[in-house]
């Protein structure tokens, strides 16, 4: 299995985009809702709590360039925390899943800039095998924390992440683990 995959788009920078994204759609989000949701085309659902916020589509393609698109975003009440999901049109088997912990990190480290942590490991959600990857690297104000999730989804890659500043992820961590703990493969 080969690790070629794009991170992120030249410049990027986790606050300063959770920030544009923040500005740009300030009207542009929904509460979320406490029973399960289907998220446009991609083949899951969530149990995304009453408390996190849903970019609408419009404002997705409105702030995210074209080749970094997600495919829904979430905020956490505070609009401090981003969570993004992407079901990339990159080949990946159920049991390379696995395979990916010890190939990915260095993909990672290759292109975010000064990552001072990483963690990887196999978590099982509803069923499904993700390769978790919880790096922390310095951003323009104050350390920034990433949390990749990764499966396989009919044969495609499919990308949850996760951005915030390190501080901001403590203070919504129960949120964001309830709607990570509640997604279900379809």
């Amino acid at each position: 299995m080969k690790c070629q995959h794009t991170l992120a788009a030249p410049g990027f920078s986790a606050p300063s985009l959770l920030l544009s994204a923040v500005l740009l759609a300030s009207a542009s989000v929904t509460a979320a809702s406490a029973a399960p949701i289907r998220l446009g085309n991609l083949p899951l659902s969530v149990e995304p709590g009453e408390k996190l916020l849903l970019l609408t589509d419009a404002a997705i393609q409105k702030t995210f360039g074209a080749r970094n698109r997600p495919d829904a975003v979430f905020f956490s009440s505070d609009k401090k925390v981003s969570m993004a999901f992407e079901w990339r049109d990159i080949k990946l088997a159920i049991g390379d899943v696995n395979t990916m912990l010890d190939k990915f990190p260095a993909v990672i480290r290759s292109q975010v800039p000064g990552v001072k942590t990483m963690k990887q490991q196999l978590l099982s959600l509803n069923g499904n095998n993700w390769a978790d990857f919880v790096f922390v690297a310095p951003g323009k104000t104050g350390d920034v924390r990433r949390e990749m999730l990764i499966t396989s989804a009919h044969g495609r890659m499919l990308v949850l992440t996760i951005s915030s500043n390190v501080a901001d992820y403590s203070k919504n961590e129960v949120d964001v683990k309830a709607m990570t703990d509640s997604i279900r493969l379809n």
